[in-house]
């Protein structure tokens, strides 16, 4: 990770690049989500007067924008596309905990697949089937909550039963419908 951002009350908007959001409590960090080209990241600070516990990091060169949520808040009233907007936020919101309540079911294994395949729809411009290629097994382990060396034995495991290829980078998805298969649900691109 290149660079951290800790302006917790932030919106941001991701022109160019692969970042992702890093929550932390007492004392452990955990990868929450992935946010690439086009992404706005901060909605929830839009909501709420509390400061939301996350770091944005780098992962690959990025650009991105801060904007001031006060100025976002008083563009939406404005514009009166607030109910619109809050209403949408509110889908993806309840997307997002449908898809990690049913993520943090999954074994060590199925949750490894499940962040192959939503990674690799961060492709940013890269051909179908791989991740993009900054994406490394810390990033993997940190956001499916297991140890490195785990993740490593079980992404070997699956280059041995061909289902990806890891070098050279970027990983490569070799058999994405056998890692579907393997998840049970339907991967989201955007949740954050």
């Amino acid at each position: 990770m290149d660079y951290k951002v800790t302006n917790n009350r932030s919106f941001i908007y991701i022109e160019k690049g692969l970042t992702k959001i890093v929550a932390s409590h007492n004392d452990k960090e955990a990868t929450v989500s992935f946010s690439g080209d086009g992404e706005f990241i901060g909605f929830a600070s839009l909501l709420s007067n509390k400061n939301n516990r996350y770091e944005l990091g780098t992962i690959s060169e990025t650009t991105a924008y801060f904007i001031d949520p006060l100025f976002v808040l008083n563009v939406i009233d404005a514009s009166g596309w607030g109910t619109s907007i809050l209403l949408k936020f509110i889908e993806n919101l309840t997307q997002s905990a449908n898809y990690y309540g049913k993520f943090n079911l999954l074994q060590a294994k199925e949750k490894i697949a499940a962040s192959l395949l939503y990674l690799e729809s961060k492709k940013q411009g890269q051909s179908e089937g791989h991740l993009p290629k900054e994406i490394c097994q810390y990033d993997l382990a940190s956001y499916c909550q297991i140890t490195r060396e785990y993740t490593t034995r079980i992404l070997s495991q699956f280059e041995e039963q061909g289902l990806v290829k890891l070098t050279p980078k970027p990983i490569a998805l070799l058999d994405s419908c056998t890692l579907k298969a393997m998840v049970g649900f339907e991967i989201a691109g955007s949740l954050h």
